[in-house]
């Protein structure tokens, strides 16, 4: 499935253009080749997850660049303390070759390698074995050349790649988002900012759907009164109009209900009891 910049520009508005472009060109042949376009919930977990960690496409390389006092409250174990923490205060490469040596594949800090394998991309991707992976999947040298992981002829395959080493398509298949979150991110971070990407990619996706409904306004009306009157107060007033309420609506009323993929169909409203 190939996405157009029109819904990359609605989904992710403050990514900059050439991100735009180049996610639209390859997403038609980078989805077909990892699978993420084979079901639903593969495409959304994926837009949502990477809308998440790279705050809209906006967010290229990690920011290391913290106070002494964010220092204790985002590593505590290593800092337990300001005075421990102030020689790395506002250092973005001698906090990276610290706190990222000795392990994800890295050397010692002099080795640099924590620096040098830092956050990167739609996702973050860090540690030397990370850029390994990916690169290896890929088929680009991320080792040699980490920061093309965050360039945007670069940055789709990078992240496509990433989800096939962390076997997220699987994950995907359960419809457990909480457990694709926990793969990606080792916890639970960020999980309602990761709902909220969620629900705005199904709106999102379902819109170009929405647009082609030839049911007259009468029709809709119903419509959204049974999906009210079925537990789904976010489709608000029934107006007649198909917007983003009653799209959000319909996709969660689908999905909850166990529908294939689609819009207003006749397994729609067969669900809603609004014919046999």
């Amino acid at each position: 499935m190939a996405l157009t910049e029109a819904q990359l520009r609605e989904l992710y508005p403050r990514a900059g253009d050439a991100h735009i472009k180049a996610f639209a060109v390859q997403t038609g042949p980078l989805f077909a080749r990892f699978g993420i376009d084979r079901t639903a919930d593969r495409l959304h977990f994926f837009l949502a997850q990477i809308g998440h960690e790279s705050g809209g496409l906006t967010i290229g390389t990690e920011n290391l660049n913290y106070s002494a006092g964010r220092l204790v409250a985002v590593w505590p174990s290593r800092f337990p303390d300001e005075a421990a923490a102030r020689p790395f205060a506002r250092n973005p490469e001698k906090l990276a070759n610290n706190v990222y040596a000795n392990r994800m594949g890295n050397g010692p800090p002099e080795s640099g390698d924590g620096w040098r394998y830092r956050g990167r991309g739609y996702v973050q991707i860090t540690g030397k074995d990370g850029y390994a992976q990916v690169g290896r999947r890929a088929g680009l040298d991320l080792v040699a050349n980490p920061d093309l992981v965050s360039e945007p002829e670069h940055a789709l395959l990078a992240v496509c790649a990433f989800w096939d080493w962390k076997g997220l398509n699987e994950r995907c298949d359960t419809g457990d988002f909480v457990k694709v979150t926990r793969r990606i991110n080792g916890g639970t971070n960020g999980l309602d900012d990761r709902r909220a990407w969620l629900e705005k990619a199904r709106r999102i996706l379902a819109a170009p759907a929405a647009a082609e409904v030839s049911a007259d306004p009468p029709d809709i009306v119903e419509i959204q009164r049974a999906l009210r009157d079925a537990g789904y107060p976010e489709v608000g007033a029934a107006d007649g109009q198909i917007g983003p309420k009653t799209t959000a609506a319909i996709v969660r009323f689908r999905r909850d209900r166990g529908l294939a993929e689609g819009f207003v169909d006749g397994a729609l409203l067969k669900a809603l009891g609004l014919s046999d």
